[in-house]
């Protein structure tokens, strides 16, 4: 048997590209965040990759800590379609309809009183961002809450990341919540979402917003952000010293959806 020969050096060379392979298979396991978004994430796609899902609707606004209004209902979302619908009852009294289809937006108070009512974000938001839904009532277009869960597809984007335990009356779960810069955010939206975004970030409140997300059989089971309100203009024009009125406590509206896999909801119905 011919003995095999190594030249000089070449035993180490042989070391070190055998050692450099076995490094390169051996990739480091993900961080504690990066494996929260990660998982939030399947959860985004798993669910946003059907036709149709549904749930149901809690949006409450407060000034400060104090609950001034809530509003309970059901959202749709058509996501191939990139339809969806709000529909709610304002303080067990007042109805809403939102519908939005692509980049139209339609409000009013029935089905029918949605005519005629549709407004083009992209122009809404070149005239004035402010003067768009997703600012003046946050909560209303149920594409608000998915959009900012799509951060997840861009983790450099996120603040923070981390599941938390909570409790309610079904018991203990876990949350995870994510930290959301909704200006960073923007640079990877497109079209209507881009605009009110970064609209979104230079109000108070706005910069960062927190969502929660608890998930069940890797979707999303409940969904939750806290959205900040804008000052009337009026309050945001007032001239130093015109009045010695305590500041008023900042609007928000906290969304929250609990979403329904039971049964595939009726298809949204386009106003004429």
């Amino acid at each position: 048997m011919t003995p095999l020969r190594i030249a000089a050096g070449g035993l180490a060379s042989v070391l070190v590209a055998a050692l450099a392979t076995g490094c390169a298979n051996t990739a480091a396991p993900p961080s504690a965040r990066q494996q929260v978004i990660d998982r939030v994430h399947h959860a985004y796609e798993r669910t946003t990759a059907l036709p149709a899902v549904s749930a149901a609707l809690t949006e409450t606004v407060a000034s400060g800590t104090s609950a001034v209004a809530q509003g309970k209902g059901t959202a749709v979302w058509e996501f191939p379609h990139r339809r969806g619908e709000t529909r709610m009852t304002v303080n067990g009294q007042t109805p809403v309809i939102a519908l939005r289809v692509e980049d139209t937006f339609y409000e009013g108070r029935t089905r029918k009183a949605l005519a005629g009512t549709g407004r083009d974000l992209a122009r809404t938001g070149a005239r004035n961002p402010t003067a768009m839904p997703q600012i003046q009532a946050p909560g209303l277009d149920p594409f608000q809450l998915t959009t900012l869960l799509g951060a997840t597809s861009w983790p450099d984007t996120l603040e923070s990341a981390q599941p938390v335990v909570t409790s309610d009356d079904s018991g203990q779960h876990t949350e995870y919540q994510l930290g959301i810069p909704t200006a960073r955010l923007a640079t990877h939206a497109k079209g209507a979402d881009r605009t009110w975004l970064t609209a979104m970030s230079r109000h108070p409140g706005g910069a960062v917003v927190t969502v929660a997300a608890r998930l069940s059989h890797g979707r999303i089971s409940t969904l939750s952000a806290q959205l900040p309100i804008p000052k009337p203009h009026s309050l945001a024009k007032e001239p130093k010293g015109a009045s010695i009125a305590p500041t008023p406590r900042p609007m928000t509206v906290l969304v929250s959806a609990e979403f329904s896999y039971v049964k595939k909801p009726q298809p949204l119905v386009i106003p004429s």
